[in-house]
């Protein structure tokens, strides 16, 4: 480990002074050398003078004035690079440059600078967001009209008088703010909210798709207490928030079901993404399956204008001696277009990511399983459509669909489990042919209707009624021998509708209520194993693997889950320092399963599941919460609250292994409800270019929810006394204006007390995730050029082990990648490498899930590189 952190310091020093050796301008764009390419053919105009740049406040926000000599008008060319706005006029020159930061909350800074001889460039950058703008002509020459809310816009400072400190509180000005909408479900300033929050802006979602576009991975990568990357073993619940499984929301449809958080985190491609916001530990102000947290992603917002946005990239793995090893090369293809025209609005994305085989440090093929997402074709569809009824309603249609089909062409080979001692994985080509079925896919479609009224009786009322499906076809294995004892692949679906109303009721200046309720069916289909034809198997090679269904039996029976939810959650602005918040949520199950028979067809043996006779459970109880932020300082606030959260346990896990002789009536304790209650204190710092928190929880279940591996392979789910706690960090420093660093920490641990004795014992590491170490150091080298280096450390863990949970200790290791960004014509060309170290190492969840089965137990990828073209217009 030792001689690992000593190469990353060496090699970081290394890349930040190499990036930095070339012409370093201080500051100063004109004394930066940078080619002018399309913006050239305006050249034979003559140069037009800016001789002043004005910055005034609207009622909308801000105004930009570039004046000119007599009010020539210049000719600019407009883009965007993540949330920074930008504007490029040629044949044109500055006689003084410009800068205001902080003009507006909402906005960081307006940069007004010669980008060469030629070519002056104006920049609006938004903290969370893109900021609208619009260009148009004036008198004076170009304005700029950039839209903020009305009441966050200041007055800007007036150079010939001086304000006294008394009258102009900067602090408060100057004070970044970001909205968010999960936590309350209503836009609230993050620094108003008594809970830990992570909001992931478009920008770094952009950074973190350059090296990978798996969603689970990116949010492993930068989110606090949700579990390390996830790529090649999706094994049991995988990655878990503090501990505790998450709820996933896509513009607020939840899309908990019958599949695992990474297999829901699939649903939708990274580039359909505005933001994901994620709000850790149990709310009472969303229902079920928050036990975790909430993981709200929201889809891309319509720009002012009509705009498009094209990507193309490719991937290759190293592989040996070969940099770009064989088969290893993926592609990736995406457009989209928004706009507004008149009282519509639109947003449209399309994208196809292929992704070839993985290959580990030292070159060797990774094989496939039933969860990883190599040689994969991804296709996403968003669509949105929105029309403004008048100025206070407000209607939205939202299509989301899904498709990842697989090609298996290297197994896992089933001689590793002969060898003595704890192997990893070694991969044995099998190209599989499925005949009487579908190859393996995950496939899911989203349908949701938005309804918004601000001014219902002096209250915002939003209504949203959605439909969602979704299907999962594994990967066929020969477990003949062992678990099954038949050559096998697992077939599930569901489907879900419901709708959810909330209305905001201001009670008085400072107090406001929030109330409505939630709905929504699930049906979950049967879970089935097919039963391939072994003679057919066998007589075949593994150039052409055939797998011809020949039946299938159900392995858990369909069941329908309703939920009701009655919720009002209130606010209490106490002073400028002190902000208080509870609420109150009654939430109703209902659980109903017919009787469950295994099927026996074609005279075949396959395992036999335990009998599950039908029957119907109801649960019901009440959940409450209650917080309060302060604010010591306009920079600083402490925060505190207690929330509870009430859950149906994952009924797909829970009904895939039950005890001998289950009956519904008598055994209600396995499938009630936990209720968690959770304990939270934290302190938030956020000055202008330093930001930082520190949080600690504890929460409690008398009815919690964990497993246990068997021997047989089998998994023994658990209902006992769990409890969970850890510590959460995050730093983030703007050291100057090209340097940004910053780093983040996770401790999390839990256990249970499965004797009910008090003697509680570590959870296995598939439901807790070691110690994680994020950094990462950002460099803006030059105007058109960003570097950023950044780690991932995970510690290991041996109390699973020593507690007889996990069935081996798991190892630390540290991933370093590569991410660059080079403006070249009208778009950015983005470089990225992941494991830029080439180091080898097993993820968390493959040595976890690889002591039950080593054939889950894959060595993770080597190096890799990625290259990607954005341009939008």
């Amino acid at each position: 480990m030792a001689s690992q952190l000593q190469r990353l310091v060496l090699m970081t020093i290394l890349a930040l002074v190499l990036i930095n050796l070339p012409g370093r301008a201080e500051d100063k764009g004109h004394e930066i050398e940078k080619p002018v390419t399309s913006l050239k053919q305006s050249l034979s105009q003559a140069q037009i003078q800016i001789t002043n740049v004005k910055l005034q406040t609207t009622d909308k926000g801000l105004e930009i004035i570039l004046e000119t000599n007599q009010g020539e008008k210049l000719q600019p060319v407009n883009k965007t690079e993540g949330n920074v706005y930008i504007v490029e006029i040629p044949n044109a020159q500055l006689s003084q440059e410009f800068r205001q930061e902080n003009p507006a909350s909402g906005i960081t800074d307006v940069v007004v600078s010669n980008l060469d001889t030629n070519t002056i460039r104006v920049t609006v950058t938004g903290e969370t967001t893109l900021p609208n703008v619009e260009l148009f002509d004036g008198d004076e020459g170009l304005i700029l009209g950039v839209e903020v809310a009305a009441s966050s816009v200041p007055q800007p400072p007036q150079p010939e008088t001086q304000q006294p400190q008394t009258e102009q509180p900067s602090a408060e000005v100057d004070e970044p703010i970001e909205l968010i909408v999960t936590a309350t479900r209503t836009e609230e300033a993050i620094t108003n909210v008594p809970r830990s929050v992570t909001v992931i802006t478009r920008e770094e979602i952009e950074k973190q798709s350059t090296i990978t576009n798996d969603l689970g991975d990116i949010l492993g990568r930068i989110v606090p207490g949700l579990g390390p990357p996830n790529s090649l073993n999706r094994a049991g619940n995988a990655q878990t928030l503090r501990g505790r499984p998450v709820s996933i929301l896509i513009d607020g449809v939840p899309q908990q079901g019958n599949s695992f958080v990474n297999t829901q985190l699939e649903y939708i491609s990274p580039d359909a993404i505005e933001r994901v916001e994620v709000v850790r530990g149990p709310t009472a102000v969303f229902g079920q399956g928050a036990s975790g947290g909430v993981i709200n992603i929201i889809t891309r917002k319509p720009a002012e204008g009509f705009t498009s946005t094209a990507q193309v990239g490719i991937s290759a793995a190293a592989a040996g001696d070969a940099f770009l090893g064989e088969n290893s090369f993926g592609n990736y293809l995406q457009y989209g277009f928004s706009g507004k025209d008149g009282i519509f609005d639109y947003v449209f994305s399309l994208s196809r990511n292929s992704v070839g085989s993985f290959f580990d440090a030292d070159g060797s093929r990774i094989p496939s399983n039933n969860a990883t997402s190599d040689d994969t074709v991804s296709t996403s569809i968003l669509g949105k459509i929105g029309i403004d009824v008048g100025e206070q309603q407000r209607l939205q249609f939202t299509v989301n669909h899904g498709n990842n089909s697989r090609k298996i062409k290297f197994i896992a080979d089933p001689i590793t489990r002969t060898i003595p001692g704890l192997q990893t994985t070694r991969a044995l080509k099998q190209n599989q042919v499925y005949e009487g079925t579908d190859a393996p896919r995950i496939t899911s479609t989203s349908v949701n209707l938005n309804y918004t009224n601000e001014a219902v009786f002096a209250s915002k009322l939003q209504a949203q009624a959605y439909y969602r499906s979704s299907e999962e076809l594994g990967v066929g294995r020969d477990d003949r021998g062992r678990f099954a004892d038949a050559i096998n692949r697992f077939r599930s679906e569901e489907e879900a509708f419901g709708g959810r109303l909330q209305i905001q009721t201001p009670l008085s200046t400072s107090v406001s209520l929030l109330w409505g309720a939630d709905y929504e069916k699930q049906q979950e289909g049967d879970t089935r194993q097919e039963i391939f034809d072994p003679v057919a198997f066998d007589a075949s090679n593994n150039n052409r693997r055939i797998l011809r269904k020949i039946g299938e039996q159900v392995y858990y029976p369909a069941f329908d889950l309703s939920s009701l939810g009655l919720f009002a959650q209130a606010q209490w602005d106490v002073s400028e320092q002190l902000i208080l918040s509870g609420g109150v949520r009654h939430e109703r199950f209902n659980f109903s399963v017919d009787e469950f028979t295994p099927l026996l067809d074609n005279n075949f043996d396959p395992y036999v599941g335990p009998s599950v006779a039908g029957g119907e459970l109801d649960f019901s109880d009440t959940v409450f919460n209650v917080g309060s932020v302060y604010k010591i300082t306009p920079t600083v606030s402490v925060f505190a609250n207690f929330a509870q959260g009430y859950s149906v346990p994952q009924l797909f896990r829970v009904l895939n292994f039950l005890p001998p002789g289950f009956t519904i009536d008598r055994d209600v304790r396995f499938l009630q409800p936990q209720k968690i209650d959770n304990y939270e204190i934290g302190v938030r710092g956020n000055w202008n270019n330093f930001q930082a928190t520190l949080a600690g929880f504890f929460n409690y279940s008398a009815l919690g929810l964990s497993s246990r591996g068997q021997p047989d392979g089998t998994i023994q789910y658990i209902r006992a006394p769990q409890r969970n706690y850890g510590i959460e960090a995050t730093l983030d420093w703007e050291a100057s204006r090209n340097w940004k660093l910053g780093s983040s920490l996770t401790w999390t641990e839990g256990e249970d007390d499965q004797n009910e004795d008090g003697d509680f014992r570590a959870l296995r590491t598939l439901e807790v995730q070691p110690l994680k170490l994020t950094a990462y150091v950002e460099n803006q080298t030059t105007p058109g050029w960003r570097n950023r280096l950044q780690l991932l450390y995970v510690g290991n863990r041996d109390r699973g082990f020593e507690a007889g949970s996990d069935f081996v200790t798991i190892r630390d290791y540290l991933v370093v990648d590569y991410i660059s960004s080079f403006q070249i014509g009208a778009g950015n060309l983005e470089v990225g490498i992941q494991n830029i170290l080439n180091n080898k190492y097993s993820s968390v969840f493959s040595q976890a899930g690889g002591g039950l089965d080593e054939l889950l137990n894959n060595l993770e990828r080597g190096r890799s590189l990625s290259v990607n073209y954005r341009i939008t217009w």
